[in-house]
């Protein structure tokens, strides 16, 4: 069988610098150390954490002392909610605070701000507590269709949405508004690898996807592949790819979600090469 890994894989640069961010508390930082909600949607990230002592918060209230760190994914403001004595290292990617300042600047002009992505994620949370909660989530082409008309919108994207998906809502916000301002915000390394994946699909019989089902930018990945109606493995771990019979399959491509960790993709592509 001829496997094609893509050339971007593992983690991207914003997981990289938000786990070096995790990594370096533990070693200086007061104690608890506490993620604030999920730092990377990724269980085998979190589980190595976890083991070290870092303690998972869903609520402020039950943060008392110690270091709190806010995940990759960004969160609404929240400077007013913290403890003078808790220390607060940031791992918010730049490029999600990057959409946070964007919609806050929109909202402050007067447009309506329209964030496309999906409604219950942390980081579209996070982008419209930037607007004071003023900001309207679209997850999709017949959301837009259901929103009133407005004196002008500004729209900003979740910065793992699909190219098409935003397409696909602009063409129906353009109706919606005679002053529409959008700002592209989307992530040019999750880009890149819907975009590879594409090239791939063109040269194989089936596609090997790894990444945890919590991720959105992997669950992008996973809808391309499903439009191809071509084969489809998603797995998170060496454990579950043991599981798997290729029969049939002479040619295999194989990506993963911005989220995956490197050491895991070693794992994977090494028992690949032996099969």
């Amino acid at each position: 069988m001829k496997i094609i890994f893509a050339k971007n894989i593992g983690f991207c640069s914003g997981v990289k610098r938000a786990i070096t961010i995790a990594e370096k508390p533990l070693r200086k930082d007061p104690k608890p150390i506490q993620f604030w909600g999920s730092l990377i949607h990724n269980e085998k990230v979190i589980e190595k954490f976890i083991k070290k002592g870092v303690k998972l918060t869903k609520n402020l209230k039950e943060v008392k002392s110690g270091t709190l760190i806010i995940q990759a994914h960004g969160r609404p403001p929240f400077s007013n909610q913290i403890k003078k004595n808790i220390v607060v290292r940031d791992a918010t990617c730049p490029l999600v605070k990057k959409v946070q300042l964007i919609a806050k600047s929109l909202c402050r002009k007067g447009y309506q701000v329209i964030i496309i992505g999906d409604k219950n994620h942390f980081e579209t949370k996070g982008i419209r507590g930037h607007t004071n909660k003023k900001g309207i989530i679209v997850e999709n082409k017949k959301g837009a269709e259901g929103l009133s008309k407005f004196k002008k919108i500004g729209v900003v994207a979740q910065t793992t949405q699909g190219l098409d998906n935003v397409k696909q809502v602009l063409d129906i916000l353009k109706k919606k508004s005679k002053e529409i301002e959008y700002i592209n915000t989307l992530c040019p390394e999750v880009q890149n690898r819907q975009k590879e994946l594409n090239s791939i699909l063109k040269k194989t019989d089936g596609i090997l996807i790894i990444g945890s089902r919590s991720s959105a930018n992997t669950n992008r990945l996973v809808e391309i592949v499903k439009k191809s109606k071509k084969p489809l493995w998603w797995i998170n771990s060496l454990g579950e790819l043991k599981k798997i019979n290729f029969k049939g399959i002479s040619s295999l491509g194989v990506t993963s979600g911005t989220s995956t960790p490197d050491w895991e993709i070693q794992r994977i592509r090494k028992y690949l090469k032996n099969l």
